[in-house]
């Protein structure tokens, strides 16, 4: 999420990119929740760029910018809940 105010990243799956849902600087009063985000970057990239640095949750936002987090599974993040308990989130098939 590159900017903006009151977005809604809700109900996605993001498996096996780069980097998982990332919320930049810019980006405020946003809601990021019950999404499935695992294995980004994926366990082949991992292997082969291990200083690679991909993450499923990243805030890079401010912790002022009201920016709230909730019932997402993932495995990795930074700034982020990531909780290590079951979730709402579930898979979802593509276009499905």
């Amino acid at each position: 999420m590159l900017s903006g105010n009151d977005n809604l990243v809700e109900s996605n799956t993001a498996i096996g990119n780069t980097n998982g849902i990332v919320v930049f600087p810019a980006a405020t009063n946003s809601t990021i929740r019950d999404n499935v985000v695992v294995g980004n970057p994926p366990i082949q990239q991992s292997n082969s760029v291990p200083a690679g640095g991909g993450v499923d949750l990243w805030d890079q936002s401010d912790p002022s910018n009201g920016n709230t987090f909730a019932d997402n599974m993932c495995l990795t993040a930074i700034n982020a809940p990531c909780p290590a308990v079951g979730t709402r989130a579930f898979p979802r098939k593509p276009g499905g």
